[in-house]
């Protein structure tokens, strides 16, 4: 999966192993998924209600305790306190959007979407919403959908993820087989300022099947510049100089990834690349 949750995973963080970014084998699908905002059992009695649940905070607080602990990775636990809140104070349209994130981040795509159309039946322009029902829709295979959702977000000028959205309807367009439009949105995803990584890599990997070569060197070493804790573009900058026979050039790449994580599956395929035992 940039939060709104970068969806971007399954992490629902960028790769879209998932929704989290669910692997549907799509490898590097950002997913926004936009966060807004127990006790043990007792052999006493039951008590009446307490005034805690006739507090018109409560369903806040509820919804705070849920954002957290989705935060944190208590998926179910969340969903709980998030139903929780909808009992209390029903008609709000960020609850059923959080419900429909624990949802998503359990797999649970046929509940997200009931979720996330519920809050939208309440506020139809409700943007966060309507993003997350397309990264649903993308993690379901339901590109179509998904490109419905995304095309309607983006008619949104306010809207602040655009960049990732941008990101993810270009996967709608790869996974379709319409590769200029995938290419086009890739390179809207590249913001000046805050460009989306993955749109490095898959332009790069497109100008290179394209036979284009140059042009994915140029956008893999832009990559390197601008995100220089990730490894991914060295690597695979390294393996693309590495295939066109350019291996003196491809070794500098290589040998940072070992020294960046000499333990990742990554750096055992460098050390294959330059022959290192």
């Amino acid at each position: 999966m940039r939060s709104s949750i970068q969806v971007r995973k399954p992490d629902w963080t960028r790769r879209f192993p998932g929704l989290a970014r669910k692997s549907c084998g799509i490898c590097g699908l950002t997913l926004i998924l936009t966060l807004t905002l127990g006790g043990c059992g007792s052999s006493k009695p039951a008590e009446p209600a307490t005034d805690e649940t006739k507090n018109p905070l409560y369903s806040l607080t509820l919804m705070r305790q849920g954002s957290l602990l989705l935060q944190q990775g208590r998926y179910q636990t969340a969903l709980e306190r998030f139903e929780k809140a909808d009992e209390v104070s029903p008609g709000n349209g960020t609850v059923l959007n959080m419900m429909g994130l624990c949802h998503m981040r359990m797999e649970q795509f046929d509940q997200a979407l009931l979720s996330f159309d519920r809050a939208l039946a309440l506020i139809p322009a409700f943007t966060d919403a309507r993003n997350n029902r397309g990264a649903t829709y993308m993690a379901m295979g339901q590109y179509r959908m998904a490109e419905v959702d995304f095309m309607a977000v983006l008619a949104d000028p306010t809207y602040p993820h655009r960049y990732d959205v941008f990101y993810n309807l270009a996967m709608t367009y790869l996974q379709q087989g319409v590769t200029s439009a995938a290419k086009e949105n890739f390179r809207n995803a590249l913001d000046p300022n805050q460009p989306v990584f993955e749109a490095y890599l898959q332009l790069a990997q497109i100008e290179q099947q394209s036979g284009f070569p140059e042009e994915a060197i140029q956008l893999l070493e832009e990559a390197i510049f601008k995100f220089p804790t990730r490894i991914e573009a060295p690597m695979a900058l390294g393996l693309l100089l590495t295939n066109l026979g350019r291996e003196s050039d491809a070794e500098p790449y290589l040998r940072r990834v070992i020294s960046d994580q000499p333990g990742s599956a990554s750096a055992d395929e460098a050390r294959l690349l330059l022959g290192d035992n």
